[in-house]
């Protein structure tokens, strides 16, 4: 069993424990005072949730809460032929340095060597906007996505094709983010009272109209930010298999609710 520790976005110490499981179907299930919330692989269930998203993901059931699912979940791609239990000690998951980094390091000492990705058809033809942004879903080989950012100054896009687990380590790296604005808005709100200066990065555009770390440590990588947001979006879309849709999926200006629009139109690809 691994055991962790650390602030989360709205406490100052929240703990989850992880242990491998043994069932006849692999599976990740995740527990909050002892009761099951959800298990992926399971379709009526997991559909009868509330999902809802804010600044992270919140899943309800009549049996409890689980908030900021999404850097973890990502990181069951890679045994995705095992089954977890994943104990959470307080509502919300622990942010570690704000990436799916640390969870994958502490998954490869309980589960060993990384396993091969699995995929699964999607033939989803579709495509809608909002106010600032957009979204188009086609069909694909493998799992694609066109993330672009357009914000406070800043703008930036990025494009990643999945076929290994290899191409998700530079995905996993990248630090959650929030621009100075946005955070001193949150702060004033009540908002973010567990996050501190290594919980992801702050950030603005300076002067010179360039990105400037406020706090955090240096980029990992020049498109940290945008890398993030893929994140974000293979965590949403994974909370109910751990298997990728062969899809490409072109976002600008997304978020969390985003996400879910697009989980839900997978949910009966991915149980077929």
């Amino acid at each position: 069993m691994l055991s962790f520790e650390s602030p989360s976005l709205s406490y100052d110490k929240t703990s989850l424990s992880i242990e491998k499981a043994v069932r006849q179907k692999p599976s990740v299930s995740w527990f909050y005072k002892d009761q099951c919330i959800w298990r992926t692989g399971e379709l009526e269930p997991f559909k009868s949730l509330d999902r809802k998203v804010l600044r992270t993901t919140i899943i309800n059931s009549p049996l409890g809460s689980i908030s900021s699912p999404e850097h973890l979940a990502p990181v069951f791609l890679l045994w995705n032929t095992s089954s977890f239990d994943v104990h959470l000690g307080s509502p919300e998951v622990p942010l570690l340095d704000g990436s799916a980094l640390p969870w994958f390091h502490a998954l490869r000492r309980l589960g060993q060597t990384p396993q091969p990705l699995s995929f699964y058809n999607a033939s989803i033809h579709d495509s809608w906007e909002y106010s600032n942004g957009y979204v188009k879903i086609e069909p694909a080989e493998t799992f694609e996505v066109e993330y672009s950012l357009s914000r406070q100054g800043y703008s930036d896009s990025a494009f990643i094709s999945v076929y290994s687990g290899e191409d998700l380590y530079p995905i996993f790296s990248a630090r959650t983010f929030i621009f100075q604005d946005d955070f001193e808005k949150a702060k004033k709100a009540g908002l973010l009272s567990g996050v501190n200066d290594g919980s992801g990065l702050l950030l603005r555009i300076n002067s010179s109209n360039n990105l400037e770390v406020l706090s955090g440590g240096a980029l990992r990588h020049p498109q940290e930010p945008v890398f993030h947001k893929i994140l974000d979006l293979i965590g949403d879309l994974t909370l109910h298999c751990t298997f990728l849709p062969k899809l490409r999926i072109s976002i600008h200006n997304g978020g969390h609710l985003v996400h879910h629009q697009i989980l839900e139109r997978l949910l009966a690809y991915a149980f077929t």
